[in-house]
């Protein structure tokens, strides 16, 4: 298996621009992006979200961008890369992005936000159960954990592959979690967050969850 080191290389070997150039350039990531977007947006009003949200793996911040403005509170986004949390910063100067590297801890009070999302992120986490615990900690009492994963079907594991051999290459090898298996799901579970729904969208390549952190 990959080791922490190698991960913490690849993700800081993606370039900050990495998602708009891919969103601008390349129709199958304007698709998948898009379509994550417009749902969270949905889910964020349905559940009335009030309090701060916290974007985990943020990157360039264009989903943490996306949580301030539908829920109206004050948004924060970590991320292990620096070079992304600058980039980040200059493009959403409003917004609270911090240098993270979440699976050690967060800088955050306990029971500070309302939300934590992770789009693409827990599946290449090595220390599952700690950085779950870390989050379950910085979420209020009945906060929500929001998670994207992709569904290792057969259709995202062909494409997958010869997306890793070619634009994607940066992110080979890169998944250490898989949540079509119980063991990586049942971690959550075990972490003291219940399922409060799911679906899964792109042609099943990609499971949407929402989480409820219990007392």
């Amino acid at each position: 298996m990959i080791t922490k080191s190698e991960l913490d290389r690849i993700h800081r070997a993606v370039p900050s621009d990495y998602y708009q150039r891919g969103i601008k350039k390349n129709v199958l990531q304007r698709i998948w992006h898009h379509g994550r977007f417009k749902l969270i947006t949905c889910e964020l009003i349905r559940l009335r979200i009030a309090g701060p949200v916290l974007d985990l793996g943020c990157h360039s911040g264009d989903l943490t961008s996306i949580l301030a403005a539908a829920t109206g509170t004050p948004a924060s986004g970590v991320d292990l890369s620096s070079q992304a949390i600058a980039y980040a910063r200059s493009r959403f100067p409003a917004i609270d992005f911090r240098c993270v590297d979440f699976s050690r801890g967060l800088p955050f009070g306990d029971g500070s936000f309302q939300v934590a999302t992770a789009f693409d992120v827990l599946e290449h986490v090595p220390n599952l159960p700690a950085t779950l615990a870390e989050i379950r900690r910085v979420l209020e009492p009945g906060g929500y954990l929001i998670i994207g994963v992709p569904n290792e079907t057969w259709l995202f594991k062909i494409i997958w592959f010869f997306w890793t051999k070619l634009r994607g290459h940066v992110w080979d090898g890169a998944h250490v979690q898989d949540f079509q298996q119980p063991g990586s799901y049942n971690l959550l579970l075990q972490a003291g967050f219940q399922n409060v729904r799911e679906t899964s969208i792109l042609q099943n390549m990609w499971r949407f969850i929402i989480f409820k952190r219990g007392s």
